[in-house]
């Protein structure tokens, strides 16, 4: 694991984590080029310089909705009363009945604001705290996330409809906006909140700054995305600073599980045959993905950024969502012009190493074929007044309108120059 993903397991920075490496204090950690290398069984060193706090005596209940499924003691360690609850459960716990203080506290990280945030330090002092702790974040908010009915209860008989009430109007500022009920969300203040718009449950996005341009991104690549026959959840303008996102689940019955949770254990530096191993059954899904990333470039498809949805027929992959971080989104203008004369080059990274293009060729190789290739995973007959006409209706100007247009029809030319190679039986 890296030094980022360590930081988040265990509940410090990125940057003492690096410290502990150089130091020598991390078991089996290397360093390769200027990042390390961190056996994903390597405990955390203990650091004398922190005080041991004291153990909450309190016994907690984890729950599904309003019924018990294990219990959190004193030290956070989980033992599951029902760890097969329903499949959502399953793939959480994989059967086990007992998970350690440092896996709960990793499967809480992934409900709660992150470290990263602009304005953490906002939501700490809503919070009461004075620094980061995920595990301290998770008991004030209830570990509550709008993707399933996990949850924490201070007492056995607590109730989730009551809970949820009281956990967002106290710590995340209830409020009302122009189109309808939405609350602030544990992701940020006034950034991201979810809400209803046109009928449809989703979320909102403001611009973080005003000189990004991933508000034009989102709906660009969702316009983008239907032309070229990729599944994608639906998102279009508020106002200039403001996109909505729509959910395509009911979240009343349906549950939303992110890739990052289907692994157990390592993954190879292979990302895309570490998502095809695991689901087999998508790897036309998981291929129009990687096609439509490098043609946006995508610069933010982490496993939270894909999913898989359950329902009671079973499970199905989810349409893409997040795409805000694409298509020079905060790219200076200079950057713009080195990454249009050379897309091949500049096309950005997915997982541990590879580039979109490097996995795009793996693709049409592993099709190979006159009757394969990319046949039957998008549509690449899109022409250039129509990627015209999406990147206006976007929002997009000056430089991004120039840059995302030549990038786009640059990349989908790459893309057919490999179709035509792999119908012909040349490629390398």
């Amino acid at each position: 694991m890296t030094a980022q993903q360590a930081a988040r397991k265990w509940g410090i920075s990125d940057r003492r984590v690096r410290v502990l490496c150089s130091e020598g204090r991390i078991l089996g950690a290397e360093k390769k080029g200027k990042s390390y290398k961190i056996p994903v069984e390597a405990a955390k060193p203990f650091d004398g310089r922190e005080k041991k706090a004291v153990a909450d005596p309190a016994i907690r209940w984890l729950k599904w909705k309003d019924d018990v499924i294990g219990t959190i003691d004193a030290d956070n360690a989980v033992r599951f009363t029902q760890p097969a609850f329903n499949e959502v459960v399953s793939l959480y716990t994989r059967g086990a009945k007992f998970w350690p203080p440092e896996q709960f506290a990793e499967f809480l990280s992934e409900r709660v604001v992150s470290r990263d945030r602009r304005d953490i330090e906002r939501i700490l002092f809503r919070c009461a705290l004075s620094h980061y702790d995920v595990v301290r974040i998770a008991k004030i908010t209830r570990g509550i996330h709008p993707k399933d009915l996990l949850w924490i209860a201070h007492s056995e008989n607590e109730q989730l409809e009551t809970v949820v009430t009281d956990v967002f109007d106290s710590v995340f500022h209830q409020r009302v906006d122009l189109v309808g009920d939405s609350v602030d969300t544990p992701e940020g203040y006034n950034i991201k909140r979810y809400g209803a718009c046109r009928g449809q449950y989703g979320i909102y996005k403001q611009r973080i700054s005003p000189l990004t341009a991933d508000v034009e991104s989102e709906v660009a690549v969702y316009l983008l995305a239907q032309k070229l026959g990729v599944p994608c959840c639906p998102t279009h303008r508020v106002d200039k600073d403001t996109v909505f996102s729509a959910f395509l689940y009911d979240f009343s019955q349906d549950y939303i599980v992110h890739f990052r949770r289907l692994f157990d254990g390592a993954r190879s530096d292979n990302e895309y045959q570490n998502l095809v191993a695991v689901r087999p059954q998508y790897k036309d899904d998981i291929a129009r993905m990687i096609l439509l990333d490098f043609i946006t470039r995508q610069d933010d498809r982490h496993l939270s950024n894909i999913a898989i949805k359950m329902t009671d027929e079973g499970e199905s992959f989810y349409p893409l969502y997040d795409n805000g971080r694409s298509l020079f989104y905060e790219d200076t203008e200079e950057m713009v012009s080195q990454a249009i004369a050379n897309p091949e080059t500049y096309a950005t990274s997915f997982g541990f190493s590879g580039t979109y293009w490097d996995y795009a060729q793996e693709i049409v190789r592993e099709r190979g074929g006159p009757e394969s290739g990319l046949e039957g995973l998008l549509n690449l007959d899109i022409s250039e007044s129509e990627v015209i006409a999406i990147l206006k209706e976007a929002g997009f100007t000056s430089y991004r309108f120039d840059g995302a247009l030549i990038w786009i029809m640059k990349a989908i030319d790459l893309l057919k120059q490999l179709q035509s190679c792999a119908a012909h039986r040349s490629l390398p």
